[in-house]
């Protein structure tokens, strides 16, 4: 496979974008309604269900780092090909497991190999396409994931596949499509690729000794540490917004499950529908201002819960904390994107996933705000996580030469779709 830049997004970048969709909607098919298979299909304790599925977290942080430093040293689409099949043969194993042994071991594997996928996605979009051109499709990956993630739970019940050993197969067989794509793409030479690194029988050192230049090379750059607590404020409020807000509205509303749906609902399509805008404007600003306004929007949604008395009160604020979303995920990878080497890109993004430590710290903190005093407190001091992550963007964009600028406005006028 020959690899070159080419001036206009190439098949591949679009490629990407679309597999983040497709690959979103097989993950939502299945994993939401994993605790109902575990229960019915397997007879597992609700405390065995929440230490297989809460395991995942770890697996996938540690997996998101190890798959993008791979991806530096054996290059981009071997990493993307390996981590899609694995993922295919994890949903196989799922569907053939009847113990659950087997189950900790697919969940395992699942975690490690579908984590891996995104930090090297980005990394690969990052060499495909110009520095002005990314954040727009960072933009477009992040939308075509929620839409996944948006379709793929309706039409799960829509086709009878909730809970039921069917769902997995139909999960593995969606990867499997866009994997036999993905290759074919690149055996055929329609997909226009960027080496990533050097490669491996090129590079100096062992794998293992290259692995561990780039863990001190992250571990040393004070910038991207910073970014890291930064993105990990963040995460504490977004990652698991639903977990705080299902704890509050079941104890202090009699139809708290009806409105946390609704609420939930209001969520994903505010995200499909508003993305189309915020990429058009994060792309006209720079990084950091659209996620200072995405963390003020942030803050402003959990304060409108913690005052909320309606559903409709609910709903507005879910819309603005929403729309600050949108304005946060495409540009956060951005920001990592400037300041990452682009022989270590993969590993930069890979890091990134350890700030989805928040995911753990969001709901526990919450549930010991909310036993301690009330809802309204909770949802205060978990939303303040946002005020004080802007306020680290912004002391890293004052020392990073070019971060808090944004690109040219007729180099990204002239963005092919």
């Amino acid at each position: 496979m020959t690899e070159s830049v080419s001036d206009r997004p190439p098949f591949l970048a679009k490629l990407l974008v679309a597999g983040s969709g497709i690959m979103a909607l097989a993950i939502a098919i299945t994993v939401p309604f994993l605790a109902i298979f575990l229960a019915r299909e397997m007879h597992m304790a609700p405390t065995t269900i929440g230490l297989l599925i809460g395991s995942s977290v770890f697996f996938s942080i540690f997996a998101g780092f190890l798959g993008g430093t791979l991806s530096d040293i054996f290059g981009r689409t071997r990493v993307l090909l390996t981590s899609m099949l694995c993922v295919a043969l994890s949903f196989v194993g799922f569907y053939l497991s009847h113990e659950v042994a087997l189950m900790f071991v697919f969940n395992a594997t699942l975690a490690l190999s579908s984590a891996s996928f995104s930090p090297v996605g980005k990394a690969l979009l990052s060499d495909l396409l110009p520095q002005e051109h990314r954040v727009r499709w960072f933009s477009y990956q992040y939308l075509m994931a929620n839409v996944g993630f948006a379709v793929g739970p309706l039409l799960g019940v829509f086709l009878g596949l909730s809970g039921g050993r069917a769902a997995f197969l139909v999960a593995a067989l969606s990867y499997g499509v866009y994997f036999v794509l993905l290759f074919g793409s690149l055996r055929t030479g329609r997909a226009v690729v960027v080496p990533a690194a050097a490669a491996p029988e090129q590079a100096e050192g062992t794998v293992l000794s290259r692995f561990l230049d780039s863990l001190r090379a992250i571990a040393t750059d004070r910038r991207l540490l910073v970014l890291l607590i930064a993105g990990l404020l963040l995460e504490t409020v977004h990652l698991r917004i639903s977990a705080l807000l299902a704890q509050d509205l079941d104890m202090n509303f009699a139809d708290g499950a009806g409105i946390l749906a609704i609420v939930m609902a209001t969520n994903a399509i505010t995200v499909v529908v508003f993305q189309l805008v915020a990429s058009k404007l994060v792309t006209r600003w720079d990084p950091v201002t659209a996620i200072v306004l995405g963390g003020v929007l942030m803050f402003a949604g959990m304060a409108g819960f913690a005052t909320a008395t309606t559903t409709w009160h609910f709903v507005v604020a879910m819309v603005v904390f929403s729309v600050g979303e949108t304005f946060i995920v495409p540009s956060e990878f951005a920001v990592v994107d400037r300041i990452a080497p682009a022989e270590r890109r993969g590993s930069y993004f890979g890091a990134q996933t350890f700030a989805q430590l928040g995911g753990f710290v969001g709901p526990y903190l919450g549930g010991v705000l909310l036993a301690t005093w009330n809802g309204t407190v909770m949802f205060l001091v978990i939303g303040s996580c946002a005020l004080a992550s802007a306020g680290f963007y912004v002391a890293v964009g004052r020392r990073v030469p070019g971060l808090m600028r944004s690109a040219p406005r007729e180099e990204t006028a002239g963005v092919a779709g």
